[in-house]
């Protein structure tokens, strides 16, 4: 467990360096930029929202499904307590759908490298009950501890809002 959590903090922590290395070191006074970079996803993404932080265990990579793990939020509220994943994937573009107690969220993402860490952005692509309404997108890591794609984890991050 403590291997897992070390890989997926390595990947987030490095995720989040490149994210940041395209910052020209300009001060904008504090407000949110609405300019465009190629570490966005391709939609619009909220620029004042919540963090999101979501956290999966993979049971089958190959069915596309896990459970979503404690500690997953959206702000300070607790998200999809109790919830399950499923998806498909249609060429390299992967939708994964959050089961919740209050309604679905569904997020599209293309991991481009074919290894035990993979990485990608991601955006909500819709969602029904208390999700529906809500776009935004983020980053997303997936570690796996060896070939067997039933043994692994995700994790996204990103920022949502109405």
């Amino acid at each position: 467990m403590t291997e897992v959590r070390l890989v997926i903090a390595v990947t987030i922590a490095a995720i989040g360096l490149a994210a940041c290395s395209g910052d020209d070191g300009g001060d904008d006074g504090g407000s949110a930029s609405t300019e465009t970079s190629s570490h966005e996803t391709s939609t619009s993404t909220p620029v004042h929202g919540a963090a999101i932080l979501i956290e999966t265990r993979v049971t089958s990579a190959r069915s596309h499904t896990g459970e979503v793990s404690d500690g997953s939020v959206i702000g300070e509220s607790e998200f999809c307590h109790g919830g399950t994943t499923g998806g498909s994937s249609q060429g390299p573009t992967i939708t994964t759908t959050f089961t919740c107690p209050d309604g679905t969220l569904e997020v599209q993402y293309a991991p481009t490298q074919p290894s035990l860490v993979q990485s990608a952005a991601w955006e909500i692509v819709g969602g029904t009950g208390s999700f529906e309404g809500l776009r935004g997108g983020g980053y997303m890591a997936a570690s796996f501890l060896s070939d067997n794609p039933d043994a692994g984890r995700e994790v996204f991050t990103g920022t949502v809002g109405t």
